[in-house]
């Protein structure tokens, strides 16, 4: 015997509802993990002229360096961010970072906001 057309509804509603609670406790999971690794990559590549506290880093070839947070701040997209990091700009020399590194320190960046 057939259920209820309202029980079927509800019994859907439910199982949609579980599988994106489940989907999106996966996706954070895996954001957390990159924003930890984008900091560690960060720390070893970047932070000799970045700061990760406050406002400022260093100054470097006479252009004051951001740190982390005033990145965070423009509110750059994430490719944007990507295209930057991957690009050199003066002072920042180029840096030999692979493309999940580069984007594990954008979720890290991001993180900041």
């Amino acid at each position: 015997m057939r259920k209820p057309l309202a029980a079927r509804v509800l019994w859907f509603g439910l199982l949609r509802a579980a599988t994106l609670y489940a989907g999106s406790e996966a996706g954070h999971a895996q954001t957390q993990s990159a924003i930890v690794r984008g900091q560690a990559v960060a720390e070893r590549a970047c932070g000799g002229c970045h700061a990760f506290e406050g406002s400022q880093g260093g100054v470097i070839q006479g252009v004051q360096v951001p740190s982390f947070r005033t990145i965070a701040g423009h509110g750059w997209t994430a490719e944007r961010l990507q295209t930057f990091i991957a690009t050199p700009h003066r002072p920042m020399p180029g840096v030999s970072l692979d493309l999940a590194e580069i984007r594990d320190v954008v979720a890290y960046i991001q993180s900041l906001r």
